[in-house]
């Protein structure tokens, strides 16, 4: 779900009592912990600057990345989307909660996973041994650091070796995956559909501005969580809520050259963070930037946003014209989808946040991922017995890497990202077909949240919003629209949870 407030290294949600703890005194607490991580780095020996890695594919995904594993048939332009000529017909973007891939398919065969981790010594920040990831259980013993400042340390410039450094990470928790027994339904999903294992966060954390993203190809520069959890309602309907954003416009390109080097070297010298956290200013969590209901609204698209209210995923609610506007109707419970399913009206383009809890899998306040997986599993059956299956297109993700160990550096697109990668399913009937156990691919293309928004873009001949989604790559080795479909739904049976 969500890291708490502060930019610092954070543990647990709104549920937990660290969270309430930390989130009272945002601004004081933040200033304190700064120096004192500042007074301890002193004594940090220096080290050379890190260049960043960007993985196997190139950093402008728009011309660069290997084509996905075991294409069969289709050619370069299978996956080309021609607005008006194209099958799919719908789009669901279904958001979950803090897990990284090499968590949940690390182990699955074809993918770039790793079964073992390189870790930090967390007082000298020097390297430190591998350690091999444990198996996973269903219900994580606590929640782990994933906010702005722990997905800088976890990429450390790199190195992908400072998972173990961040809030509650010593335990080794985050250095554990999940495989084919104890994650079923999503393996199946991977086995018949696509898979893509370069498919990065679009910043470094926590959850409310990755939410953001998944809006609106953008954050407004926020790079933390809200200020306050004792009031009544969220964001727009808080007026006591705060946070830390980048004032990107007002930042020279000097000051994002200086920022980008901070970065790509947070354990290089004692105070980076608080170099990088001089350039942030306070906002309330309540603001207008343009969405993509925005657009979508303006061109007669029909849309849904199913989320429930005053949660910490509902990024709209913080959309001030969404908010006290008409188009806050379009919100609305998630299971109101399975009610649009079934009488035919699903939208062209749907946001899927799950509840609080089991459904969005957030680590935690006992927290089953087997019940999660159930959840999805209910809604994916839901939607492949519906009318709306044969042309429609199922994108799931999990917002931010959730303290979870993963070896992939992410290209580094801006100030904001991009962050580690997270588990992605890409579900249609129209997927591009491979070597996976029952026909699926491993889609290897540089994705992140914005590419899902530039898909949609592009199905309805829309122009981007910011430079996030017009670099985007669409989504382009997911599909095959050169084959006929397979229409045949794979309906899967929820499994008994108990015991794990």
């Amino acid at each position: 779900m969500q890291q708490p407030s502060g930019p610092l290294i954070r543990a647990a949600g709104p549920r937990r009592p660290t969270r309430q703890q930390i989130a009272r005194r945002r601004t004081l607490a933040a200033l304190i912990v700064v120096a004192i991580v500042a007074l301890v780095w002193l004594a940090w020996p220096r080290s050379d600057g890190i260049d960043r890695a960007v993985g196997t594919n190139s950093d402008d995904p728009s011309t660069g990345g290997a084509s996905p594993d075991g294409g069969e048939g289709g050619n370069d332009d299978a996956g080309v989307i021609v607005p008006g000529e194209n099958p799919i017909e719908h789009v669901i973007f279904l958001i979950k909660e803090n897990r990284s891939f090499d968590h949940y398919f690390g182990r699955y065969p074809g993918v770039e996973g790793a079964t073992e981790g390189d870790t930090l010594d967390c007082s000298s920040f020097k390297d430190a041994d591998s350690v091999e990831l444990s198996d996973a259980p269903l219900v994580q013993p606590h929640d782990l650091g994933h906010a702005f400042y722990p997905g800088l340390l976890a990429i450390n410039g790199g190195k992908m070796n400072g998972f173990n450094c961040i809030a509650l990470g010593e335990d080794l928790a985050g250095y554990s995956q999940y495989d084919r027994d104890s994650l079923p339904a999503y393996w199946s999903y991977a086995d018949r559909f696509v898979i893509a294992d370069h498919f990065f966060t679009s910043m470094y954390g926590p959850t409310f501005p990755e939410h953001l993203y998944t809006v609106a190809a953008q954050s407004y520069g926020i790079v933390d969580n809200k200020s306050t959890t004792n009031v009544e309602g969220n964001y727009c309907d808080d007026n006591t809520e705060y946070t830390q954003r980048f004032p990107l416009e007002e930042l020279t390109d000097d000051d994002i050259k200086r920022i980008m080097r901070l970065e790509d070297n947070i354990t290089a010298t004692p105070g980076q963070l608080l170099k990088i956290a001089q350039y942030w200013q306070s906002t309330r969590t309540c603001f207008n930037i343009k969405v993509l209901p925005d657009q979508l609204q303006n061109h007669g698209i029909s849309w849904k946003y199913y989320a429930l209210p005053n949660i910490w995923m509902n990024a709209l609610q913080a959309i001030r014209h969404v908010r006290f506007g008409p188009m806050w109707n379009k919100v609305q419970d998630p299971e109101t989808i399975l009610q649009d399913l079934k009488q035919d009206t699903l939208p062209a383009v749907s946001w899927l946040i799950p509840p609080e809890g089991d459904a969005n899998e957030h680590p935690g306040s006992s927290t089953n991922v087997c019940e999660g997986e159930n959840w999805t599993v209910e809604y994916l059956n839901a939607i492949q017995r519906s009318a709306a299956w044969p042309n429609t297109a199922v994108v799931i993700v999990w917002d931010d890497f959730g303290g979870f160990y993963d070896h992939v550096p992410p290209p580094h697109y801006d100030v904001m990202g991009l962050g580690p990668r997270t588990p992605a399913l890409i579900i249609s009937p129209w997927t591009r077909r491979g070597d996976n156990a029952d026909g699926g691919a491993v889609d290897d293309n540089v994705y992140e949240f914005s590419s899902v928004l530039r898909f949609i873009e592009e199905l309805n001949g829309l122009e981007s919003m910011t430079d996030r989604d017009e670099r985007a790559d669409p989504l382009t080795g997911a599909f095959d629209f050169t084959l006929e479909p397979r229409l045949d739904p794979l309906i899967l049976e929820p499994r008994d949870c108990t015991g794990g």
